[in-house]
């Protein structure tokens, strides 16, 4: 479990969102504060989202833990010659609008989950989410089945694209038989390797670190606890 190292800033103003921010927001959603936590600006609605949305990938500096100020504003990613890397957005600047998404206080709130594919963060909407509800994540995906269901949904379409002729060609055309042999980047054991210790006591951001709930890396998926 770790704490932040440094509070996270005063409250948030929509006067402070970086304009590469604004212009990338979807259509469907707006930035607005936030009703879970009122020192910070949200996410939300303005049109039905469908269950099943992709967003991202969260975006931010690459940093390593001891070089994070707060854990309120990133997630660690897993890297196999690098080892746990945060992808770190508590400056607005270095981010994206999934920066502004909070943390959901209870399941009932939750609506957004999120994914690790091929080492970047994406949220998916869990449930629809109609006009004027605040997108909100938390990653329990180890004891929600409707999460488990939405990942096992995740890595059939990776198995798919894998398979798919298209992507078949790609990998004879990409095969040469002088090249240099190259090491897979992830292991067979390297997730039994990696597993983070979480210690989750509460939904208190400032408690815990953004470690996700699992990674897909196609066609396989990887639990992580």
């Amino acid at each position: 479990m770790h704490q932040n190292t440094e509070s996270v800033a005063a409250t948030e103003t929509l006067a402070e969102v970086p304009e590469h921010v604004l212009r990338g927001l979807p259509e469907e959603v707006r930035l607005l504060p936030s009703a879970v936590d009122k020192s910070r600006i949200g996410v939300w609605a303005t049109k039905p989202i469908l269950k099943g949305k992709k967003f991202g990938p969260f975006v931010g500096d690459k940093k390593k833990r001891s070089q994070v100020r707060n854990n309120v504003y990133m997630w660690e990613v897993y890297y196999p010659n690098l080892g746990w890397m945060c992808i770190d957005a508590t400056d607005p600047e270095k981010g994206n609008w999934l920066r502004y998404v909070n943390w959901a206080c209870s399941g009932e709130e939750q609506n957004l989950f999120p994914l690790e594919i091929n080492r970047a963060i994406y949220y998916k909407t869990l449930k629809p989410i109609a006009p004027g509800e605040e997108l909100l994540v938390w990653y329990n995906g180890e004891d929600n089945p409707e999460i488990a269901a939405a990942i096992e949904e995740e890595r059939a379409s990776a198995r798919s694209k894998r398979s798919s002729p298209k992507s078949r060609r790609a990998t004879v055309s990409a095969w040469h038989p002088d090249a240099p042999h190259r090491q897979p980047l992830t292991s067979p054991d390297s997730a039994e390797r990696s597993r983070p210790q979480q210690q989750i006591s509460s939904r208190d951001p400032s408690s815990k670190s953004r470690r996700f709930v699992c990674f897909i890396t196609a066609p396989e998926v990887t639990w992580t606890q």
